[in-house]
């Protein structure tokens, strides 16, 4: 699996636990306590928890900021957006057919037609989602 901060006795716990098998059935498989996979569930978690954690304030730390002016096409938008983010090394999710999409659901009372009547701020994570701000 490469690289991971779980052991490979944690994720066979979670693995296991996860198809519904008891700890102390889990302890019998593996010639262990009950108590010893009682411990290693606990810390594997703790564990997913810090690294879910560190994800979503690596994703917070300075993304990157496009504001799309009063006057300015629904079409021309997602070229900024992903040139902008090709500047920061950031693979954006979206397809710039995508990114109209999601313009048009998340700015739809900006815009008039294909036109933005006023300015929108779309943020590009450091994980590539996009998010968009009237």
């Amino acid at each position: 699996m490469g690289e991971s901060y779980l052991t490979e006795k944690q994720l066979r716990v979670l693995e296991l636990r996860a198809q519904g098998y008891t700890q102390r059935e889990i302890a019998e498989m593996l010639g262990t306590t009950r108590e010893n996979v009682c411990i290693l569930e606990s810390r594997a978690k703790r564990n997913v928890e810090k690294a879910r954690r560190t994800l979503i304030a690596f994703e917070s730390l300075s993304p990157v900021r496009v504001v799309i002016e009063e006057g300015e096409s629904i079409f021309s938008a997602p070229h900024r957006i992903l040139r902008q983010a090709d500047m920061h090394g950031i693979k954006v999710v979206h397809t710039r057919t995508s990114l109209v999409s999601l313009l048009r659901r998340f700015a739809g009372r900006a815009l008039q037609g294909n036109t933005f009547i006023s300015k929108v701020e779309v943020l590009v994570l450091r994980s590539g989602k996009v998010l968009v701000r009237v």
